[in-house]
């Protein structure tokens, strides 16, 4: 009876010890009791939809044109307003920031120095993103641009 006793208190011991964090035979502090904590499992994020629209490039003036893309709650198909889209060369170059309206559009256009190289990396097209809010997932998409002059288009993909 003394061993089955003794052997039910050393699982009793080890039980404590390992709800205590206390596994690999560390002693117990009275000063710093171990706390349960419960934490509710965070909500799943909402599917977001991004649809970036083709894009073209006017040479001539060195000017971005139609570089959109609207944002989808992608469930119910509605738009998400307010919501920031970064919009990126293939290279990873940002272009340019704009915010939603009502109709979950965002758009932007560049008229300035777009930088060596930057030419190049819009023949791969541009990538526009939304990041994570809390309630909406983070989305990102890809359209093609098109690169023409005043006259007219030089390389249509």
């Amino acid at each position: 009876m003394k061993k089955k006793t003794a052997r039910i208190s050393a699982i009793v011991v080890s039980a404590v010890a390992l709800a205590n964090g206390l596994a690999g035979g560390a002693a117990a502090s009275a000063a710093a009791p171990a706390v349960a904590s419960l934490a509710a499992p965070a909500p799943a994020l909402k599917a977001t939809s991004i649809a970036p629209t083709q894009g073209s490039l006017n040479v001539t003036q060195m000017q971005l044109e139609n570089i959109s893309a609207t944002v989808t709650d992608a469930v119910t198909g509605q738009p998400l307003a307010g919501r920031m889209v970064k919009f990126t060369t293939a290279g990873g170059r940002e272009l340019g920031r704009a915010y939603t309206d009502h109709t979950g559009k965002a758009a932007i256009s560049a008229s300035e120095n777009l930088g060596p190289g930057t030419v190049q990396e819009l023949l791969a097209g541009y990538g526009a993103e939304v990041q994570g809010d809390g309630e909406y997932a983070p989305v990102s998409g890809h359209a093609a641009i098109t690169i023409g002059t005043d006259s007219g288009c030089v390389f249509c993909p």
